[in-house]
């Protein structure tokens, strides 16, 4: 997703933080989509621990 976006374009997710009405096993999809943000050299972002969780981050 994140090659998708031009240069200077906005990248957004939430549901970041443990809900107890996420379904069964998605604790570990945001587990393992968090372990590969890193990866990706073209993303500056920053997570914030605000209502669910959220991620705000910029293609540069």
């Amino acid at each position: 997703m994140i090659g998708l976006l031009a240069p200077g374009g906005l990248y957004v997710v939430d549901d970041l933080l443990p809900q107890p009405t996420w379904p069964s096993g998605h604790q570990a999809r945001v587990d393992d989509f968090l372990a590969h943000l890193p990866e990706h050299p073209n993303l500056l972002g920053k997570a914030a621990t605000w209502a669910s969780g959220l991620l705000v981050g910029t293609r540069i």
